[in-house]
């Protein structure tokens, strides 16, 4: 099955293409549309409705990487292209770039270091948290969400989730207790998110989720920059009902840097929560499984879940 690769891929990627002799399958080169049928893309290729038409004979497209929220997930099923991820490939950097994102801010590591700089020896801020001091609620109880919780729990946190693809089985399997949203807002004093982008959750923490905050929280993003409203953010500093914000992940990036991105409470990434070698390393072998299995063993593995389909904008 003819694969085009719309992408740059690590140097093993094609290493291991070359090992098993599969050369004749890949191409790079978009002149030959009409033979394609599996197309693999990463985070820059935005695979919405009008370039379904430049390949008439698509069957799959696979998104090397987590997020699937460049794919026209409603386009695709209409037209009976399977969307596969790579679930696996990032799960523990974006886990860890989570877990670093939580200490970070509750031991308030870059106010300390301005203090340091400045040679300000006082402890003219507030004291910093101790981990059993949270109540942790995690929204997409997923592969680094549930990481995220055990991790949380051994450490003495209070830990709850929210994820309404969950079965009763499921909750009881991670050993999380499960919450709506609002009672789950209602109770936190920290909310991070490891969510897929879809119509249901873009803007899932925003203006009226802040105006009903009992509790002012600690909010943590590493899911999809469009989860999170940047107003609401920006208001939530400003008002105290945001103790501290870290993100990874903007509505638009490269990000055109918010006046609230000056506040000593808010951290902030490049969008590197997958950046390890060993990320990469996984990424391109579970590409290559994902195709592998589908041409070799006409099997489908990791396709996005069909439950997102419905949420998902037009």
């Amino acid at each position: 099955m003819k694969t085009l690769v719309l992408e740059s891929m690590p140097d093993l990627f094609w290493e291991e293409i070359r090992k098993k002799s599969w050369n004749s399958y890949f191409t790079e080169n978009k002149n030959f549309n009409d033979e394609i049928e599996i197309i693999i893309i990463r985070t820059t290729t935005d695979f919405k409705k009008d370039r379904f038409t430049e390949f008439p004979n698509l069957k799959m497209i696979i998104r090397a990487g987590s997020g699937f929220d460049n794919v026209d997930i409603n386009e695709a099923q209409k037209r009976n292209v399977i969307v596969c991820n790579t679930p696996e490939a990032n799960a523990i950097s974006a886990y860890e770039q989570t877990l670093s994102f939580i200490l970070a801010l509750i031991k308030q590591h870059q106010i300390c270091k301005n203090q340091v700089l400045k040679s300000n020896w006082e402890k003219k801020f507030m004291p910093n948290w101790e981990i059993d001091d949270l109540k942790v609620l995690i929204v997409g109880v997923g592969r680094v969400g549930t990481r995220i919780a055990h991790s949380l729990q051994y450490l003495g946190a209070q830990v709850k989730g929210v994820d309404p693809y969950l079965s009763i089985s499921d909750w009881k399997q991670k050993n999380i207790e499960s919450l709506t949203y609002k009672e789950g807002i209602d109770w936190c004093n920290l909310l991070t998110y490891h969510c897929p982008l879809t119509g249901e959750t873009e803007n899932y923490f925003n203006r009226e989720i802040l105006n009903i905050l009992q509790t002012p929280l600690w909010l943590v993003n590493t899911s999809r920059g469009k989860v999170i409203n940047e107003s609401a953010v920006a208001q939530g500093l400003l008002n105290g009902k945001i103790i501290g914000f870290a993100s990874d992940v903007f509505a638009e990036e490269p990000w055109k840097v918010k006046k609230f991105a000056n506040n000593p409470n808010v951290i902030l990434s490049p969008h590197v929560g997958a950046y390890t070698k060993k990320a990469k390393i996984r990424m391109s072998l579970e590409t290559l499984d994902v195709w592998s299995n589908y041409v070799n063993k006409h099997q489908v593995s990791t396709e996005v879940d069909a439950r997102f389909y419905s949420t998902s904008k037009e």
